[in-house]
C-alpha cells in the first residue's frame, strides 16, 4: 500500500534529498555563477531525488497484491488521461490568450489526479 510507515520513511528521505540538492543546488548557481555547462548539471542535480522517489513508488507498487496494484492502475490512467487532456486544452486555449502553462505544472496537475484517480478507484473497488 502507499501508506505504509516504511514507505513514508522512504518517501520523505527521497523527497528531503530532493530538497536539499535543489537549494543546494541554487545557491551554488547563484554563488558561484558557474560556466553554461555547470550550471546544466547543478540545475539537473535535484533529479537525483527525484529519481530516487519515483523508484520508491515503484517498489511500493510491486510490493502490492493484485487489487491494490489495480486501483493504482486505475488512477495512474486517470492521472495520465486526465493530465492529456487538460494539457492539451490549454495548448489550445493559449492561442486565446491564456499564459503559456510551464512544464513544472504538469506534475501537480499529475500527482493531484492521481490522488482524485486513487480515491475514485477504491471506491469503485469496495
Amino acid at each position: 500500500m502507499l501508506y505504509g510507515r516504511q514507505y513514508l520513511i522512504e518517501l520523505g528521505s527521497a523527497l528531503a534529498l530532493y530538497l536539499v540538492l535543489l537549494f543546494g543546488a541554487n545557491y551554488l548557481q547563484l554563488a558561484l555563477h558557474p560556466a553554461p555547462l555547470t550550471r546544466i548539471i547543478l540545475a539537473l542535480t535535484p533529479m537525483v531525488g527525484a529519481v530516487t522517489a519515483a523508484w520508491v513508488i515503484m517498489r511500493a507498487i510491486w510490493r502490492m497484491d493484485e487489487l491494490q496494484r489495480r486501483i493504482q492502475l486505475d488512477a495512474i490512467a486517470i492521472s495520465f488521461l486526465g493530465t492529456a487532456l487538460l494539457t492539451f486544452g490549454w495548448g489550445f486555449a493559449e492561442s486565446a490568450g491564456l499564459p503559456k502553462l510551464r512544464a513544472f505544472a504538469v506534475w501537480p496537475i499529475m500527482g493531484t489526479l492521481w490522488w482524485i484517480g486513487g480515491v475514485v478507484a477504491q471506491r469503485r473497488y469496495r
